[in-house]
């Protein structure tokens, strides 16, 4: 029954403990490069995002502006300030960017006489002495910080724009159009009567204004090599951009480590799991530049059906029974194994084709889609099984570092895992031999091990996995071609 342990392996997963820590919330802006987290993410997203904040301009740090120094942010028509002596949501608060603007501009708004009459209901601030009508103070009324009040409250709105320091006027603005414009603590109101009704009241790039225009962005030119992959097969991405410090991306839902090539270029190597559905994997590519900021790519890579076998296993009772016995050994087992694939250590260890690790009769293949006791096809054979008599060797397929050596685990049997360097791991199971120790550099074709029938298995082979990261892939590509 060769089947055994690949229901354990797979099947050992479910039982893995849940440990993992909350990550800090945070979004890449690919627009402007930057990225905005915690505190300032959370409440960019509650208080009106992009319409009423405008993108980030820089990252947090922190920052003198005329009320003190503050870890903050800037943003195109907004500085966020964080003020953690605060409870929320009054930890975070917002620049006084159009009195600040104004003075800059060398304005006295008190000096300035009123301005253009405006249509509709009018509401006077006794504070500043100005009016707010028409458009101005419906959009005004209608969006304000997220302070707990019923609807919108005064209080909200003023939290957000402050109060009017000017009257309504004819100016040109950073676009270079000429709009009636009004001036509040926080903000400046334009109205643009061409526009969708949703949308005539639009808030100035206060914050651009500011600080300046940023550099655009440098291209960044992704390119996956082939263009169409096949289910559980290997591809190459190179990354080119000017300037990069580092370089990472991920290929659907799997991270990918790229390291600097000769050329100046970046690589990656990836892998497409067997169980993605054929049509389009997107894959993103993220570049470090030396001012901080990040820039973003994003392509689909197209899925190929790789047309593997399907089969049902029917688990007898005592399997399962066997499963649940043991399912504190076998996850911790698994988690000892999952430990290492995700590493990518930068130094490639291999040049050219792999070598088969074994001789013998191919047992089983990679990439076999199961379905247990009639339920969904959910899982696949992860390697290549080759079937010999116990004491068989088994060699380095590759030149690698060990970094996993183990006689005599539950579920694998004698194990051995090798790191070739830039993500890419191989596993051998079963052995009845392990003939190498964790560290030790091994080359292309030593003997590692002999092939056994250790672990959950019922006769004698060597089970292969080659994998990319977390995703296995299949064997036989690296028999026929050198990567990358």
């Amino acid at each position: 029954m060769r089947v055994l342990l690949i229901v354990l392996a797979l099947l050992a997963g479910a039982f893995l403990p849940q440990t993992q820590s909350v990550p800090i919330p945070e979004r890449l802006f690919p627009e402007t490069g930057w990225r905005v987290r915690g505190r300032l993410l959370e409440y960019w997203n509650s208080n009106g995002a992009l319409p009423v904040f405008g993108l980030p301009l820089g990252p947090q740090r922190t920052a003198t502006t005329p009320e003190g120094r503050f870890a903050a942010q800037q943003f195109e028509r907004e500085r966020l300030e964080l003020h953690p002596e605060q409870n929320a949501p009054y930890d975070v608060q917002l620049g006084r960017l159009g009195d600040e603007l104004l003075r800059r501009q060398g304005r006295d708004w008190r000096a300035e006489g009123r301005g253009e009459t405006m249509a509709g209901r009018c509401r006077r601030f006794a504070t500043t002495e100005r009016e707010v009508c028409g458009p101005f103070l419906r959009y005004w009324q209608a969006v304000g910080l997220e302070l707990g009040d019923a609807g919108v409250s005064e209080r909200e709105s003023t939290a957000l724009f402050g109060l009017p320091l000017t009257a309504p006027r004819y100016e040109t603005n950073s676009s270079g159009d000429r709009v009636l414009t009004q001036w509040f603590e926080r903000a400046r109101f334009e109205l643009h009567p061409n526009n969708p009704a949703a949308f005539q009241v639009l808030l100035g790039r206060l914050g651009a204004e500011l600080v300046g225009e940023q550099a655009p962005l440098p291209p960044l030119a992704i390119q996956p090599e082939p263009a169409a992959v096949l289910q559980g097969h290997t591809l190459r991405i190179n990354a080119a951009v000017a300037g990069a410090t580092a370089v990472r991306g991920s290929l659907g839902a799997a991270p990918l480590a790229f390291f600097a090539d000769s050329d100046g270029g970046w690589r990656a190597l990836g892998g497409v799991p067997v169980l993605t559905p054929v049509g389009t994997l997107p894959l993103r590519v993220e570049a470090d530049l030396p001012d901080g900021r990040t820039a973003v790519q994003e392509v689909g890579v197209r899925v190929v059906d790789a047309r593997y076998r399907a089969e049902n296993i029917n688990l007898p009772q005592a399997v399962r029974d066997m499963l649940v016995r043991n399912k504190e050994a076998i996850a911790a087992e698994r988690q000892l194994v999952n430990a290492i694939w995700p590493q990518a250590t930068a130094e490639r260890l291999w040049s050219g084709r792999f070598i088969l690790p074994a001789e013998g009769r191919r047992s089983s293949s990679f990439g076999t889609n199961r379905s247990y006791n009639g339920g969904p096809v959910d899982s696949f054979h992860e390697g290549l099984d080759i079937a010999n008599a116990v004491g068989t060797p088994v060699v380095a397929p590759a030149r690698g570092r060990v970094m996993l050596a183990e006689p005599d685990l539950l579920v694998r049997g004698g194990a051995v895992i090798l790191d070739h360097g830039q993500s890419v791991h191989t596993g051998f199971w079963h052995m009845s031999a392990v003939l190498v120790k964790p560290g030790e550099l091994v080359e292309q074709g030593q003997i590692i091990g002999r092939i056994g029938a250790k672990g959950m298995v019922t006769g004698p082979h060597l089970h292969w996995d080659v994998r990319i990261g977390m995703v296995n892939v299949q064997p036989d590509e690296w028999l026929e071609r050198g990567w990358p």
